[in-house]
């Protein structure tokens, strides 16, 4: 049988201290693509929550990973 890794659920305060690096980084870019605010800051979020849980820390990656997911740069103006 093959092993199951479960999620990363619990986060040390310097790998939130990344998380919150890579949510301002995240919304800026949005931002300059054109994006409403509103509403975009919970989405990006909850998916750099899911970046980070498969085990990303480097805020560029968790960024790009969020950007990626929500696939901002298709729905940008």
């Amino acid at each position: 049988m093959g092993s199951y890794k479960q999620p990363k659920q619990v986060f040390s305060p310097e790998e939130l201290q990344k998380l919150d690096l890579a949510l301002t980084g995240a919304l800026a870019t949005a931002i300059e693509l054109g994006l409403p605010f509103k509403g975009l800051e919970g989405a990006l979020r909850r998916t750099l929550f899911v970046v980070a849980s498969t085990g990303i820390t480097d805020p560029e990656l968790l960024r790009d990973g969020a950007l990626k997911e929500l696939n901002i740069s298709r729905i940008a103006n």
